[in-house]
């Protein structure tokens, strides 16, 4: 149990990652899971389309495309911690700005601002934290750590609903909950290497001293991935995923409020539910890349998010039993493929260039989830319908499968 406790008390590394925990909950748990949930609100108060109300997310993703490189960079050179106390600060002032939105342009600068503040204090930091604290249980903590988001996808929703229709009320309680969860523990838990504590990855005490090479340069980096077959099937399957991951989390509402009729209750229920499934899917999907071959569950992630888009076609207005199945389905489904891409990212790139590689590989993905939440809030404006717009996304499902098996197939070979 040397991996767990170090002298009778446990690992540091765990309390990191709870740190880390409470930090992504409250982050993507409100920004990129949440958030979404008023949307129809600000649609019927302010009279925006789908398009409209959507494009400040969309554009955030856009930008934190660009950003994340850059981010990754800095990462690799800078404290951790210092840039994630920097980035906490600022989501939570730009939350407390959030409920004085009166035009579009406004909340479009909002999410610029939380774009910069989410690239210091997103996914990319903690885990990259991570892998420095862990190698033999770096799936489970991988995974864990995605439970976060999904945790706060799931328990936030019913404190907006419970403010509802006051969503400025809301958004400030979010301010005021979600800074306190960012900023303390960025202050009191988090810590940039083990060797800081004694420590070595996964508990080993009073490790030998260690030289860390520094990075390649970023044109050096990017020449050897650009050479590399894998890096195209890996970057257009995780691309297509996050087409269909960040299209439904921007628009799922307006379908279940517009399309499906369901009142403020029922959308928030099916809304949680789909986070608490994500929950399941996280830890499940964490476990089995560290029982089994990570490509192999990397598609069973894929066939889920196709089989969950599938029961929206069998949805009729007013009743909640296909939406409730889809969003436990497509949840898990969700939660699998966004552990698994963070997975195989580290699986192929993890050393001394994981920064500047995660922020490519997170640059190609987030442009991808951009377009997927630009193209389905669009197809439901111009055809009265999402109907179009899954019917595409499975079909990207359809190509992301072969991307996977190709993946499978070199590595045999």
């Amino acid at each position: 149990m040397q991996e767990i406790s170090v002298r009778g008390r446990i690992f540091y590394g765990w309390w990191v990652l709870v740190g880390l925990f409470l930090i992504y909950a409250a982050s993507n748990g409100i920004l990129l899971n949440t958030m979404p949930r008023i949307f129809p609100n600000l649609a019927t108060e302010f009279g925006w389309t789908n398009e409209q109300v959507t494009r400040p997310a969309n554009m955030f993703f856009a930008l934190v495309a660009f950003l994340n490189p850059v981010a990754g960079w800095l990462l690799d050179r800078y404290s951790i911690r210092r840039l994630m106390l920097i980035g906490t600060v600022g989501i939570t002032l730009v939350l407390a700005l959030f409920p004085m939105v009166a035009e579009l342009w406004q909340l479009m600068a909002l999410y610029v601002l939380f774009a910069f503040s989410l690239s210091l204090a997103g996914l990319s930091p903690s885990l990259m934290l991570l892998s420095r604290w862990f190698v033999r249980y770096r799936g489970l903590a991988f995974g864990i750590l995605m439970m976060a988001s999904s945790l706060g996808g799931a328990a936030f929703p019913w404190l907006v609903n419970y403010f509802l229709p006051d969503w400025r009320l809301a958004v400030w309680v979010l301010a005021v909950l979600g800074g306190a969860m960012m900023v303390l523990p960025t202050l009191f838990l988090v810590s940039n290497y083990p060797r800081d504590k004694g420590l070595a990855a996964d508990g080993v005490a009073d490790p030998e001293p260690e030289t860390r090479p520094a990075p390649d340069r970023f044109d050096k980096v990017l020449m050897n991935l650009l050479r590399s077959p894998v890096f195209y099937l890996l970057a257009f399957a995780t691309g297509t995923l996050w087409f269909c991951i960040v299209a439904m989390l921007n628009n799922q509402a307006l379908f279940f409020r517009q399309e499906m009729l369901l009142d403020d209750t029922s959308t928030t229920g099916i809304y949680s539910s789909f986070f608490f499934a994500a929950i399941v899917g996280k830890v499940l999907f964490g476990y089995l890349a560290d029982k089994f071959d990570k490509l192999k569950v990397m598609m069973a992630s894929v066939l889920n998010l196709a089989v969950g888009l599938a029961l929206l076609f069998l949805a009729v207005p007013g009743e909640v039993t296909w939406p409730l199945a889809y969003a436990v389905v497509y949840g898990v489904g969700y939660a699998g493929a966004f552990t698994m891409i963070q997975l195989m990212i580290a699986e192929y790139y993890a050393g001394r260039n994981y920064g500047v590689y995660l922020g490519i590989f997170l640059l190609i993905d987030s442009l991808a989830g951009s377009i997927g939440g630009v193209f389905l809030a669009w197809s439901a404006d111009e055809f009265a319908s999402f109907t179009a717009g899954f019917t595409v996304m499975m079909v990207l499902c359809a190509i992301a499968v072969v991307c996977v098996y190709v993946l499978m197939r070199r590595q045999k070979t």
